[in-house]
């Protein structure tokens, strides 16, 4: 229990270091190395390893990436861009099209992919507008994390939560819509009322350029991700319908995919493959037991039950990050006596937590890496919004959820 308890510390230390400017080796890299400490120390065996990775997660992943490399070279996000340009009269309006834009889109397309392809067109459009970059980069991370609750594809924690509570994609989208929306309107609140004066300015955008596009490329790729998203609401195996779809975009391009592939976030993929092993590990050898007994205490059944098992995830997953919290959490929410209403708090509480600071969520970094050229966003830059927002979302969420219960609905 010891052993790898330390071998977690490291790793996560490896993994939030590199952030904190005290180490450079990356995520993917302290990961990979956490989970091999975890089989040479003998917490876990080689077998084990592989047992612990969730791979409908991974195959999940793997397929939206594919088809989201689609959308990315046929122009759709070009055109996008252009479309959002052309027809934002003014920066709150262009405020408003990023936050319930991104928002919603992140809910299909998994809120780390939007946040890769999204900021460098934000920061084009951002240069061309002479708008400044803070705000608008802070609402693209937290509106995207916000976005992933509105269904089972939303975010990594969410696909988790998804196989492994059985709850159908439909049920989960249908009940978290309003919850996501109201949330990102508080969110969009918090940005104009702190931004007041940076979202004061002109901007200037050249109305004048088209973007260029693969029009057959793109008619493929917009009717294949439209079936796989219709598939998620049909089927019962999000990660297979999702291959499939990136399959059949394949055999529809009738062409070489090595570029298409070589693009792929494989550092992403090894990065949760790993982690599923460290955590995993971590729960094998005990050392997870006093997060659990903690959870274990609440019946599950309440309303009070309910903002406390909330209020705990948003702390636990600023502490282990979300995706280890909520594997570690998992076992113990089927022992509630409402399990349904505590699956989907944890999947509200571990992805509004993501906002509360710059290392909270990998949508974060990448959104801040990407950006470093041109906004250097530092830790309490992010928190002095994050806190805030974070506090008021929790409670228009869970407020709208204690709605479900006392109606009946969870």
């Amino acid at each position: 229990m010891i052993t790898s308890i330390l071998i977690f510390l490291v790793t996560y230390i490896l993994i939030s270091g590199r952030r904190l400017n005290i180490i450079h080796i990356g995520r993917p890299a302290g990961v990979l190395l956490g989970a091999v400490l975890m089989v040479a120390s003998r917490v876990i065996r080689p077998s084990q390893a592989y047992a612990l990775v969730n791979w409908d997660t991974i195959v999940l992943l793997l397929g939206m990436m594919i088809l989201t490399e689609h959308l990315l070279e046929s122009g759709f996000f070009d055109i996008a861009a252009e479309r959002i340009s052309r027809y934002s009269p003014s920066p709150r309006v262009f405020m408003a099209i990023v936050v319930f834009g991104t928002g919603i889109l992140a809910g299909f397309l998994v809120n780390d992919i939007v946040c890769i392809i999204c900021t460098p067109l934000l920061l084009i459009l951002l240069r061309q507008g002479k708008l400044p970059p803070l705000p608008f980069l802070l609402a693209l991370a937290t509106s995207t994390n916000i976005g992933g609750l509105l269904t089972f594809t939303g975010s990594p924690q969410n696909m988790i939560i998804g196989h492994l509570s059985g709850i159908p994609y439909r049920e989960h989208f249908l009940l978290m819509l309003p919850v996501g929306l109201v949330c990102l309107g508080v969110n969009y609140i918090f940005l104009i009322v702190m931004f007041k004066k940076e979202l004061s300015v002109k901007q200037l955008w050249d109305r004048g350029a088209t973007a260029p596009f693969a029009k057959p490329l793109l008619k493929r790729s917009v009717l294949t991700i439209s079936c796989v998203i219709a598939g998620f609401f049909i089927l019962h195996n999000m990660a297979w319908t999702a291959l499939a779809g990136a399959a059949a975009i394949f055999v529809l391009g009738n062409r070489n995919e090595t570029d298409i592939l070589k693009r792929i976030d494989w550092n992403l993929l090894l990065f949760f493959a790993c982690l599923f092993i460290v955590t995993g590990a971590l729960h094998v050898s005990g050392a997870s037991k006093p997060l659990t007994a903690l959870a274990a205490r609440l019946s599950g059944d309440t309303i009070a039950d309910m903002w406390l098992f909330g209020l705990i995830s948003i702390a636990a997953s600023n502490v282990f990050a979300n995706v280890p919290y909520v594997l570690l959490i998992a076992e113990s929410v089927g022992q509630y006596g409402k399990p349904e209403l505590m699956w989907y708090t944890l999947a509200f509480a571990s992805t509004i937590a993501g906002n509360l600071t710059l290392i909270g969520a990998v949508a974060n970094i990448i959104v801040a890496e990407k950006a470093r050229d041109q906004c250097d966003i530092g830790f309490l830059d992010f928190l002095k919004f994050g806190l805030p927002s974070t506090i008021a979302t929790t409670m228009a969420g869970l407020g709208i959820m204690s709605l479900y219960v006392m109606g009946g609905i969870l």
